[in-house]
């Protein structure tokens, strides 16, 4: 493994980065470094023009690099065009590409380019490896693979399978982030594409085990922005009922966009608002204070392939109530309850079963647990063992 990674560069491709997400590729880019790898970051950063409105016109026009966290990352901010989804598809590639000739004018080739979600980083990728005869891998994490709702399954337009078909199938190798994702992938497959699920990587360092106290109110936490795949329209019904059966309990909620109309009508029906407190996004030391302060994880969402926000939880030691679309090797009966998608009721009773048993759970064995999964070393081993499967032949 040693003299693998003194030989090789990888360039990560991110279909979505920072500001808009991908925190989890700067991770496992920071990682990968620790382990000896040299990694860059291709980042063509897709602003809405509706989100960012200032920032989508003083925003660079031009790529440019910097280096972030010790991470040299090559950036270009694509405006997209409202309401065009196939046309965005098309030019984002086309641009990711340009930006490619680019890098490697400056910097050449990359051995491996290690791309974060077929949707669209994957159809980018295989057209620069019918260029340039680079191999790439494909980790997905977009919760849609796991078909798990109605809104998951109705994201699978027609017209984008020729662009998932070419991603998937010309990848040297597939890691989807859960097993739940691996039988809609392979519908995709044209030919034959090793597949392992490796989990996203998580600092376990800093979202540690914490102990707890338990305290007369019992307070539930969720770390998700306002977003319709969160399912807040089932959370605050279901934290209704809760509190019908239970008067001591709380609902703390960190995260964006809460402000929004569609969320202030949901939160205008629920009977208990008084009971709800929302913290606005936070950093992660803010996160990681509010997860001490809890006494268990709620989390109600449609889609999801393994949440970075549930890791971080359980790696403090914190039970979780969700839904099923939170693959069971990460939230199992010794970690919380998993209810199915869209239920205001069964995650009502999974809440109130949490209070109830608030101490069966073993806070250590969790944190444990999430530390076997997501730990940076477990996560970097994997990924260098795949690394070395696809570039040992040219290597030897």
């Amino acid at each position: 493994m040693s003299d693998l990674s003194q030989n090789i560069r990888i360039l990560q491709i991110p279909s979505w980065y920072l500001p808009e997400g991908g925190q989890f590729c700067k991770d496992q880019a920071i990682f990968l470094k620790k382990r000896g790898i040299e990694v860059h970051i291709l980042a063509n950063v897709m602003l809405p023009w509706k989100k960012y409105k200032l920032k989508a016109l003083t925003a660079p026009w031009k790529s440019f690099e910097s280096v972030e966290d010790g991470i040299l990352t090559y950036r270009y901010y694509y405006r997209r065009l409202p309401k065009q989804n196939k046309a965005n598809l098309v030019r984002w590639c086309q641009r990711t590409v340009k930006l490619f000739d680019e890098y490697v004018e400056k910097y050449g080739k990359p051995d491996l380019i290690h791309v974060h979600s077929c949707t669209w980083g994957g159809y980018a990728a295989y057209q620069i490896k019918e260029k340039y005869h680079i191999p790439y891998v494909i980790t997905e994490h977009r919760g849609i693979f796991g078909m798990r709702s109605s809104l998951a399954k109705e994201s699978f337009l027609p017209g984008y399978t020729p662009f998932l078909e070419k991603g998937f199938s010309n990848s040297s190798y597939i890691i989807p982030v859960s097993e739940q994702q691996i039988p809609k992938i392979k519908e995709f497959l044209a030919t034959e594409v090793p597949i392992k699920v490796i989990s996203n990587i998580l600092d376990t360092a800093f979202f540690h085990y914490l102990s707890r106290e338990p305290k007369e109110n019992f307070t539930f936490v969720t770390v998700n922005g306002f977003y319709e795949v969160k399912g807040y329209d089932i959370l605050l019904p279901a934290f209704d009922l809760v509190c019908e059966k239970v008067k001591n309990v709380s609902l703390r909620m960190v995260g964006e966009n809460f402000e929004q109309k569609a969320f202030q009508e949901i939160l205008s029906r629920c009977r208990n608002k008084d009971k709800i407190f929302f913290t606005g996004w936070l950093e992660p030391d803010g996160v990681l204070d509010e997860l001490k302060g809890a006494d268990a994880f709620v989390m109600s969402s449609r889609v999801e392939a393994q949440p970075i926000a549930i890791l971080e939880a359980i790696s403090t030691g914190l039970p979780v109530v969700c839904t099923e679309v939170v693959p069971e090797a990460v939230v199992s009966s010794n970690e919380g309850y998993r209810v199915p998608v869209e239920d205001v009721n069964a995650l009502a009773s999974a809440m109130l079963e949490m209070i109830a048993n608030r101490d069966w759970f073993n806070a250590k064995a969790i944190s444990a647990h999430a530390a076997s999964l997501a730990g940076p070393d477990v996560v970097t081993e994997n990924l260098i063992s795949i690394y070395k499967s696809v570039l040992q032949p040219s290597l030897l």
